[in-house]
């Protein structure tokens, strides 16, 4: 299924919400004709001066979205690879794992999304194929990802 930029921004805007909408550097979401692409920068934040070389047949080629996250001033971050061919709970989980882990990294373990009664954080998970954040002790379901409406 192919996915638009304006979709997977939307899906991170929604999710960094609900992880406590930290401070946000760099957020670079971009459609390509081959997502196992090697992606320079030519400057320390990446953003509209990102270019893509690949090595691999034109025939190997799977499009998707690329998206790159900064939650640090320096630029560092990560990215995550989504390819078109997987399906949409799948490409959701996988934003909502990269991000949880990014705000994690950059806010010294702050346990985001809240898990109501507990220490440790809620975690990313597929129910009935619908990405949700659930209790990892008790495997309860706190609430769908792409619910724009916060917690109760």
């Amino acid at each position: 299924m192919k996915r638009s930029a304006d979709t997977v921004r939307k899906w991170c805007e929604i999710i960094l919400g609900q992880l406590g909408n930290p401070r946000v550097f760099a957020l670079d979401v971009d459609e390509v004709d081959d997502v196992n692409t090697l992606i320079l920068g030519s400057d320390t934040i990446p953003g509209p001066t990102l270019r893509a070389l690949s090595e691999k047949a034109p025939g190997a080629a799977e499009s998707g979205v690329l998206t790159f996250v900064s939650l640090h001033p320096s630029g560092s971050g990560s990215g995550v690879r989504l390819p078109d061919s997987l399906p949409e709970h799948q490409v959701v989980l996988m934003l909502a794992e990269q991000l949880q882990e990014e705000v994690w990294e950059s806010s010294q373990g702050e346990a985001v999304p809240e898990c109501p009664g507990h220490q440790h954080p809620a975690r990313a998970d597929a129910v009935d194929e619908v990405p949700s954040w659930v209790c990892p002790r008790e495997g309860k379901v706190l609430r769908p990802i792409l619910s724009a409406d916060p917690p109760a």
